[in-house]
């Protein structure tokens, strides 16, 4: 089964040069991502499944499936455990 992950909702984001700002204040923590996760970030608005984040990634960058799953899992998991996805019900 494909799970569908979504943005928290307990945080706030700010997009400055390319890159974004994620602030949790449950957390008191700020995660900085870069272009390529301030893609995935802004995806995220609507729920997605890693697949459909990968597919995105290809489209706009020269990396094979394969690194695009591995590299989306790896941020959606880094992501959940600082607080700021969840899973879409």
């Amino acid at each position: 089964m494909n799970m569908l992950y979504k943005r928290s909702m307990n945080v706030e984001a700010l997009e400055m040069d390319e890159e974004w700002l994620i602030l949790n204040a449950e957390q008191y923590t700020v995660t900085k991502l870069n272009e390529v996760g301030g893609l995935c970030w802004s995806l995220l608005k609507e729920p997605k499944t890693v697949g459909s984040l990968a597919l995105e990634l290809q489209s706009h960058y020269e990396i094979t499936a394969e690194e695009a799953e591995r590299d989306v899992e790896a941020f959606l998991d880094q992501l959940s455990q600082l607080g700021l996805i969840e899973y879409a019900s």
